[in-house]
């Protein structure tokens, strides 16, 4: 399984190849399609972070696929935003072309609108987990539309990502495996991900409490903000997969993807480095209860494994 990380700093390409990554995804920023578009108008799912998670411009990006490409690893290019205008799908066949004159792997798609212009344009494609691909017909469809890999919803269990991978051995999946979750499913999203309070999860962490009790007494009360306090300050904060890693690679999953595009450089390294141990563990023991044994856990374990509430895949360790 490669370890498929954030190139949000050019930088750090050879630190995270060191690390162990060997797949690498990463968006760019446009000033012409801000002009033509607006600010909140997307080319991929973090266009609201601007450079912060999205490096370079367009114009910088062939040069920095080579460059990936020359250190022996891959490279995908995010074009996710939940949806497009048909204006704004005829500027993307400017970046199309632009890309397929490399030798990038693919590009992360998010609905079939712009993978018909990705055919034409000769890119491999990638279908991101906001395209929802929550069983095997979706694989299918998705695969009949030219789809190289498919990266599956953080929020499939394991059982559901067993069931979908053992109906189709023949596509490549990816799965989140650690760092940023989400308390919804990315398909359902239709909140900008921004600085700005601009999506339902932004907006709940940030609201004040109101909570309306029927039976308003202290038990029930407490019993509630203790609930509130879980799902509003552990749930999927900081997410994490590891104890999956034995599992994914005996469904011999392809990539096992550290989110983060606007997170800091050294953090990913240190989560690419304990990804690394653990698959070199994992590949030693016979046995989900051998592994789980053996592995190595993220230094805030107490906080991130806690009650299991930022579990990519909970059932696994609880």
């Amino acid at each position: 399984m490669n370890i498929l990380v954030p190139l949000n700093n050019i930088e750090f390409l050879k630190d995270y190849i060191n690390a162990g990554a060997s797949e690498f995804y990463m968006g760019f920023y446009d000033e012409e399609w801000n002009k033509t578009f607006g600010n909140y108008s997307d080319i991929n799912r973090m266009s609201g972070y601007g450079k912060r998670a999205n490096c370079l411009s367009i114009d910088e990006i062939p040069k920095v696929i080579n460059l990936v490409k020359e250190s022996d690893a891959d490279i995908f290019i995010t074009f996710n935003s939940a949806s497009y205008s048909d204006d704004e799908l005829e500027f993307i066949r400017k970046y199309f072309k632009i890309i397929s004159g490399t030798n990038a792997n693919g590009i992360i798609l998010s609905n079939p609108d712009v993978m018909s212009i990705a055919k034409e344009e000769g890119l491999p494609i990638v279908i991101s987990t906001i395209a929802g691909v929550y069983n095997s017909d979706i694989v299918q469809f998705y695969k009949k539309e030219g789809a190289k890999r498919i990266i599956l919803p953080r929020d499939l269990s394991m059982e559901e990502i067993d069931t979908i991978i053992n109906n189709d051995r023949n596509m490549e999946y990816e799965v989140f495996i650690m760092r940023n979750g989400c308390k919804f499913s990315d398909s359902n999203c239709l909140g900008f991900h921004r600085t700005e309070m601009c999506s339902i999860c932004a907006n709940l962490d940030k609201c004040n409490n109101e909570i309306n009790i029927v039976d308003d007494n202290f038990k029930s009360r407490s019993s509630m903000e203790c609930t509130d306090n879980l799902l509003r300050d552990e749930f999927h904060y900081f997410s994490c997969g590891m104890c999956a890693i034995y599992d994914f690679i005996r469904l011999n999953i392809n990539a096992g993807k550290v989110v983060g595009r606007s997170d800091e450089c050294s953090s990913i390294c240190e989560d690419i480095k304990l990804i690394r141990k653990n698959i070199e563990i994992a590949s030693q023991c016979n046995s989900r209860e051998e592994y789980l044994d053996k592995m190595l856990f993220p230094e805030n374990r107490s906080i991130m494994c806690t009650n299991g509430m930022s579990c990519y895949y909970p059932e696994i360790r609880f």
